[in-house]
């Protein structure tokens, strides 16, 4: 008997699609919308995420809320929200996002207007297959500042994949390794974290990270 395929990401890239069909597809679609949106003038891409994408996603947001804790900064995590720019006719939805040290008052939870408010400091992407869009020159053109993107795969490696920072500088992404929101804090940390929460557990792992950032401050 054939072995059965393994589920991977559904990416459907549509081309020719006005901002206002955008617009008017997002209301069709509601608030409670499980697909991942990107737009960049007139391409669209919907993607279905996996349960991977939503555990990766949820560990790394523990060890930023750690470093957070331990190092007193205040961190607003506004999980997966479509951030839009309609005069540059462009939006995307990150796996997370995060402001440090300030509020940002969301009206409508699965949108935001950055025409409205400030960027998010930083942005968390999860990828197990390339998008048809470059997503990194939506970012940029949106001026935020960090973006990490984990790269990884379906099954039971989903915790040993790649972790790359990259720090805007002028209009584009350079790799850093080091975190620009948290500079103790480098790419290799952040993996081994993630094995670590794989072979002994979060709680343990946790642990480990507490003690690791009081050795470095």
């Amino acid at each position: 008997m054939a072995k059965k395929p393994a589920p991977t990401e559904k990416r459907v890239t549509l081309s020719g699609v006005s901002w206002q069909q955008f617009e008017t597809l997002l209301n069709e679609l509601g608030t409670n919308r499980v697909a991942r949106l990107t737009y960049d003038r007139g391409k669209l891409e919907m993607m279905t995420p996996l349960e991977e994408h939503e555990r990766c996603s949820r560990l790394i947001e523990s060890l930023i809320l750690v470093f957070a804790d331990e190092l007193v900064l205040q961190v607003n995590s506004i999980g997966s929200v479509l951030l839009k720019r309609p005069d540059l006719s462009c939006c995307i939805q990150p796996e997370s996002s995060y402001y440090l040290d300030k509020e940002i008052e969301m009206r409508r939870r699965a949108e935001l207007n950055l025409e409205q408010v400030a960027p998010p400091d930083l942005v968390l992407d999860v990828t197990i297959n390339k998008s048809a869009l470059n997503q990194f020159a939506i970012y940029a053109a949106m001026g935020i500042p960090e973006v990490w993107q984990y790269v990884t795969t379906i099954g039971d490696d989903v915790l040993k994949g790649n972790l790359m920072i990259y720090e805007l500088q002028g209009d584009r992404y350079v790799q850093s390794a080091n975190s620009v929101a948290f500079p103790l804090l480098p790419a290799k940390r952040v993996l081994e974290f993630l094995e670590q929460s794989d072979s002994i557990g979060l709680a343990q792992s946790l642990i480990l990270l507490r003690s690791w950032i009081k050795e470095k401050l």
